[in-house]
Parts: structure tokens; C-alpha cells; sequence
């Protein structure tokens, strides 16, 4: 199939925009449910750290003065402040991760009113070019060198509202089993669930409009689904990325792969730290 023949999917507007309330349901159930599951079976429900180090500390130096007066008052002595997150919640947590990243699949399916061998054929995954994997590894190359100089160009100038928040992987990588899971969601689960719907089914869908409103589209909501405000401009690029691919062979498996890549490559960063 020729990058051309995207802007002829038997799906379009109507079947996108099913296709984002589905989805944004699949994005928060699951993540309602982390809570409740956790506490269901005796963990903490909070699977993330309170920050970074200056803040733990702060937080504990703000418990001993509250502990101090009131002890001095002879008034009840307050309950230790949360510093660490529950690891049995982490698993909990990407548990569900990969259950909505394979949800968003279906979604796909689903909204676009297409069996699997049929959506197969039409988004090109019938087909695998192993000749061309060079393409997606030099362009994760090159959106990493990027996202690595916009990342020090926000923290030069110092713009706190493009920096994300600390604290959300330290719970993970303190557990084998959470990070296992952690590995399967981002390795396996998220490039093919999200690239299904967010390239598959809305820049497929959308494609009519033309490369870059379809694109601006598919990978705006493709970042701002991280929920992460220092990664929304960078994941933003990665998107269009995603989306150029697609549309340049005709296959989403060059997003895939590109998808594969980027996230292997934060993952082995991440081990790196442990």
C-alpha cells in the first residue's frame, strides 16, 4: 500500500472521534482502579514516591516539628508522612497499563469497524521490511538528541511549567516483578496498542485532512496520554515522527519499530540507574 492510499480508509471522522471517547475511557478506568485494587489486597494505594530527595526531606523535617508540638501539648501524635510507594501497588499499576495499552488496540478494531485481518491489510502489517529498519533506528537517534537538548534548554532558562515532576519510576525500579511489568508495557504492549490507535486509527482516519493536520492530531494526543508536562513538546515530535513513517511506506511497522526502539532504549537507561 502507497502513503497515498492512507487518505482512502473506510473510516474517517466519525470513527476517530468514537474511537477518543473509547479511549478515554480505557486511559481512566483502569487508572481509577489502581487504588481500590491495591488496597484490596492489603497494599498501599499510592505507587509512585512523593518526589524528589529535597522534598522527602522536607516532608519528614515537617513531621518532627508537627510531632514536637504535639507531643509537647500532649495532644495525639500525627501518623508518619507517606515518603515511599507501595510496590505491590506499582505492580498493580502497570498491570493495568498493559491491560488499557491492549484495550486501545481493540479500540482500533473497533471504532474503525474493522476485523483484525482486515485492519492488518489496510494499515499495512500484512508485511514487515527487515531492509528497513535502519530508517526507525536512525530517526529514535535523532529524536533522542533532540529531547536531550530541549531537556537542557528548559532547564537553562529555567521554565518550571515545561519541567516534569520527579518521583515516578523510583518505586518501579525497587521491585523485579513491578519492573517487569513495567518492561512488558513499554516493550510490547505500548508500541502495539498505541500505535494501533493513535497512527492506525486516527492518523489513518484523519489523513484525508492531509500529512499535517492528521499528524497534529494523532500526535498531540499521543503526548499529552503521558500526562507528563516536560514530555509533551518532545513526545509531541516523537509522534510525528511515528506518523511520517507510517505514511512515507504504507506500514505502521515502521512506527512500531520505531515505538519498540524509543522505549527500549529509556528502559535499558533506566536499568543503567538501578
Amino acid at each position: 500500500m502507497s502513503p497515498r492510499k492512507l487518505g482512502e480508509m473506510p473510516w474517517g471522522e466519525t470513527a476517530v472521534l468514537l474511537g477518543i471517547w473509547l479511549g478515554l475511557a480505557a486511559f481512566i478506568v483502569p487508572r481509577v482502579l489502581i487504588g481500590p485494587t491495591a488496597g484490596a489486597v492489603g497494599a498501599e494505594r499510592a505507587f509512585t514516591d512523593i518526589g524528589n530527595s529535597f522534598e522527602k526531606a522536607a516532608a519528614v523535617a515537617e513531621y518532627a516539628d508537627l510531632r514536637l508540638v504535639r507531643a509537647a501539648a500532649g495532644n495525639a501524635v500525627p501518623d508518619p508522612p507517606r515518603i515511599h510507594g507501595d510496590v505491590v501497588a506499582a505492580r498493580v499499576a502497570w498491570g493495568y497499563a498493559i491491560l488499557a495499552t491492549l484495550l486501545f488496540g481493540g479500540i482500533a478494531l473497533v471504532a474503525g469497524r474493522q476485523g483484525p485481518g482486515r485492519f492488518a491489510s489496510l494499515t499495512g502489517l500484512r508485511r514487515f521490511d527487515f531492509d528497513r529498519l535502519w530508517i526507525p533506528g536512525l530517526a529514535v537517534m535523532a529524536v533522542y538528541l533532540a529531547a536531550g537538548l530541549y531537556t537542557r534548554a528548559i532547564d537553562a532558562f529555567g521554565i518550571d511549567a515545561l519541567q516534569g515532576e520527579p518521583g515516578g519510576l523510583e518505586v518501579t525500579a525497587r521491585d523485579s516483578w513491578a519492573l517487569a511489568l513495567y518492561g512488558v508495557t513499554t516493550l510490547v504492549a505500548a508500541p502495539f496498542g498505541e500505535e494501533l490507535f493513535y497512527r492506525g486509527l486516527v492518523f489513518g482516519g484523519l489523513s484525508q485532512w492531509g500529512f499535517l493536520p492528521a499528524s497534529a492530531v494523532s500526535s498531540v494526543l499521543f503526548a499529552l496520554s503521558h500526562l507528563d508536562a516536560a514530555t509533551v513538546i518532545p513526545f509531541a515530535c516523537a509522534g510525528l515522527v511515528m506518523c511520517w513513517l507510517y505514511w512515507r511506506s504504507g506500514s505502521l511497522w515502521d512506527a512500531i519499530a520505531f515505538h519498540v526502539l524509543f522505549n527500549l532504549l529509556s528502559f535499558i537507561l533506566l536499568l543503567a540507574r538501578i
